[in-house]
């Protein structure tokens, strides 16, 4: 009697709560939608049992398993092991940062642990910092993070060692890992991600609104601030143009100073804060200009998305951004933080209707190229793990 195979089971390892919406959530969610059916899938995140079982996306998951960050060590650590251990967990891929998961202090990571337990290990970076940074505050002194780099570098690389892949999630965060870790850059892989459907965004051809579009958490990195500024520098000039910023906000002194520079000037009806959107994408679709104005970004998903909608779009020349603004004709890049050149490009395609069709045109037609879709991102993923579960093929 031939017994049927058991599916194998791989758990989604999240640091912030699924129900959060972030990049990183969202691409979890949108991993764990390509795989169901082909894999049992496990989430491991900070949700409460009532957050879990009231999330829409609470279906695509055979089982969660709470796992609290704040309350990281080594016990935490042996602990979410012997879980994944016990719920029959094949592959446990670990999202977060490239100093995520307490991997910055010896023995404190539950990668090494998990390992242990025979269970296979991945990695994706959605988010790689400087050399200095990532393991301790910015705000800590130079000689303070001249004495932990090599301690943290250490952890970090024991870590690297229990992983079969680390994923990033741009060429420029893929460049900046091997070289910072060069013995063990064959362990490294390149995904692009994207929860962008083949086919399923048609760029629309029709007059759009004449508004301004940025969508993301409303916190300094992401630069809104400065794109508030840039616009208020201008908005007399174009009295018909409106600036919409979409998202939640992590830092309260943020949207304070958005809207600090739009009374200053007396446009405090045209900057609108419109707070957390589930139709960002119809927005993108009726905006003219969308910008990313960020002062770090590994990819920028919010970006990719506006350009799939068509949108003309501006983004920061920083991490990733310049992977999907890879040249002139598909979009403008301004240099991170810099008011006066973000103005200037946002003047020259608020007069010009056609420079904004061509490049929404040009943009849309870019991403499809490129294949920068839900589809290959699973099938890219799928090649991983098989290649890590070799067993799963026979």
């Amino acid at each position: 009697m031939i017994r049927p195979r058991r599916i194998m089971k791989i758990a989604l390892c999240l640091e912030p709560p699924l129900q959060l919406q972030g990049g990183v959530s969202v691409l979890v969610q949108a991993l764990a939608e390509g795989l169901r059916g082909k894999y049992g899938i496990v989430l491991v995140s900070p949700d409460s049992e009532k957050e879990f079982a009231a999330a829409n996306s609470g279906s695509l998951f055979v089982e969660h398993i709470f796992w609290n960050p704040e309350k990281l060590s080594a016990a935490s650590s042996k602990a979410l092991a012997e879980k994944l251990s016990r719920a029959g967990v094949d592959l446990a891929h670990f999202h977060g940062g490239n100093f995520g998961w307490g991997n910055r202090f010896p023995g404190v990571s539950p990668i090494p642990y998990v390992r242990r337990r025979g269970i296979r290990v991945c990695v994706t970076d959605h988010f790689v910092a400087t050399t200095l940074e990532g393991f301790c505050g910015p705000h800590k002194p130079l000689w303070f993070k001249l004495l932990l780099f090599p301690v943290a570098t250490a952890s970090k690389l024991h870590d690297l060692m229990c992983t079969d892949f680390e994923i990033c999630v741009s060429q420029h965060d893929y460049r900046m890992m091997t070289r910072r870790y060069l013995p063990l850059q064959n362990r490294f892989q390149q995904i692009y991600h994207s929860r962008v459907r083949a086919g399923s965004i048609k760029p629309d051809n029709e007059p759009r609104r004449k508004i301004i579009l940025t969508v993301g958490h409303l916190a300094r990195r992401k630069g809104q601030e400065f794109l508030a500024e840039a616009f208020c520098n201008i908005a007399n000039d174009f009295p018909d143009w409106e600036l919409w910023i979409a998202g939640p906000a992590l830092e309260n002194e943020t949207p304070r100073r958005i809207q600090q520079f739009a009374a200053n000037i007396n446009v405090s009806d045209r900057v609108k804060l419109l707070g957390e959107r589930l139709d960002a994408v119809e927005l993108m679709k009726q905006a003219a200009i969308y910008v990313q104005p960020s002062l770090l970004e590994p990819l920028g998903l919010a970006l990719q998305e506006a350009m799939f909608a068509g949108c003309a779009c501006i983004g920061s020349r920083v991490g990733g951004i310049p992977e999907l603004i890879c040249n002139n004709s598909v979009g403008a890049l301004v240099e991170a933080g810099n008011v006066g050149e973000l103005a200037t490009q946002l003047r020259r395609l608020m007069n010009s209707p056609d420079d904004r069709q061509k490049l929404g045109r040009a943009a849309a037609c870019s991403m499809n190229e490129r294949g920068m879709t839900w589809e290959n991102m699973i099938q890219q993923h799928l090649k991983i793990y098989e290649a890590m579960l070799p067993a799963h093929r026979k």
